[in-house]
């Protein structure tokens, strides 16, 4: 067994760990602190980004978080249970040298192999796989659900003393319906599709000690697709129509900020990754909509590039890059985060930041 020591001691020194879970066809693959996260590949019908955890210990300790798989996974475990769709530890166990082929053949590692292993036969249904992959990809969306407007009333809706402070006033809050969910202690507020349909409620924890208790700090009350809703679209379309620009932030906060701020015409990922009918959305406004990408300040140059070339090389896209040291990396901050002078100035320098 020793060479599954080898094999796991050369993947954390070769930081080869995202180029497995590229290879496992995992999606949204990010670095974070002690581990690397990703969404389980399509075939898994999961939208949860985070799904995939895997840590950057000696046994490379898995978990996939969606389906509550933990104790006892490995990165041998992940690969059974990813690549041969093999879901318990015993057939891990049965599967441990089929995975070892796989990682040693995806990653190089052809001496920890025997010689009759190292010949790679062609897969003769490549061809079709690859065709129902794209057939796969074309399907038609399905839209998200709407939910009657009268969901509202199991909640006060009334600005919150929390938001007030942060300085978001008492008529934006009314203004994006901020509400109070008693029973769940948490501030709460409708989600639209593009149309203007409530399709979820979004909830945010008062309790300052969530982390320690292990509280979500955001939930949604409705599961709902989001890779196909911009927050805030339906209010703001008029106000980028007008104006030609579009600012794109990763959190709904900072459209109520910038909106309170006098610039109404932005939009919400509801995260950091734009999909495809995001972009989509966006591009039949036009050419000539300029695009602002707002992105948190732990994002690097690479990640907000990323984003931008998304839109296609002859439309103007922008960065908002805080060239001024304004925001905290550490805390994740927002353009909006350290108040309206600040965005003001991030604002008027994103044109010298084009992404091509």
């Amino acid at each position: 067994m020793n060479d599954l020591k080898e094999i796991k001691k050369r993947i954390l020194e070769g930081n080869k760990i995202e180029f497995l879970l590229e290879k496992m066809e995992c999606e949204k693959i990010k670095f974070h602190g002690n581990r690397y996260e990703a969404q389980l590949p399509r075939k898994f019908n999961s939208d949860n980004s985070r799904s995939v955890q895997v840590y950057l210990n000696e046994s490379l300790s898995c978990r996939i978080r969606s389906r509550g798989v933990s104790g006892g996974m490995d990165i041998f475990g992940l690969v059974s249970y990813i690549v041969f769709d093999v879901y318990n530890d015993e057939g891990w166990n049965e599967n441990l040298y089929q995975s070892k082929k796989w990682i040693c053949l995806t990653l190089g590692y052809t001496d920890l192999l025997h010689n009759k292993d190292l010949v790679i036969r062609e897969d003769p249904l490549k061809w079709l796989k690859e065709v129902r992959k794209k057939r796969k990809n074309q399907l038609e969306i399905i839209e998200n659900e709407i939910i009657d407007d009268s969901i509202l009333d199991s909640f006060v809706m009334v600005p919150h003393i929390n938001y007030i402070n942060e300085g978001i006033e008492y008529r934006t809050q009314m203004y994006f319906q901020i509400g109070y969910d008693t029973f769940m202690k948490r501030i709460i507020w409708p989600i639209h599709n593009q149309f203007g349909d409530i399709i979820s409620i979004k909830g945010r924890t008062v309790d300052p000690d969530y982390k320690e208790k292990g509280i979500f700090k955001f939930v949604y009350y409705i599961r709902f697709n989001k890779s196909i809703e911009w927050y805030n679209w339906h209010r703001a379309l008029y106000y980028i129509l007008e104006k030609r620009e579009i600012i794109i932030f990763e959190g709904d906060k900072s459209c109520w900020f910038a909106t309170q701020w006098g610039y109404p015409n932005c939009v919400a990922i509801g995260g950091d990754d734009i999909s495809t009918h995001q972009v989509k959305m966006i591009q039949d406004l036009g050419l000539d909509i300029k695009i602002i990408i707002a992105m948190d300040k732990d994002k690097s140059v690479n990640d907000i590039k990323k984003q931008g070339k998304k839109f296609g090389a002859s439309r103007l896209v922008y960065a908002m890059w805080d060239n001024y040291g304004l925001l905290s990396e550490e805390m994740k901050e927002s353009p909006t985060d350290k108040g309206k002078e600040a965005f003001e100035q991030l604002y008027k320098d994103a044109t010298k930041y084009r992404i091509r």
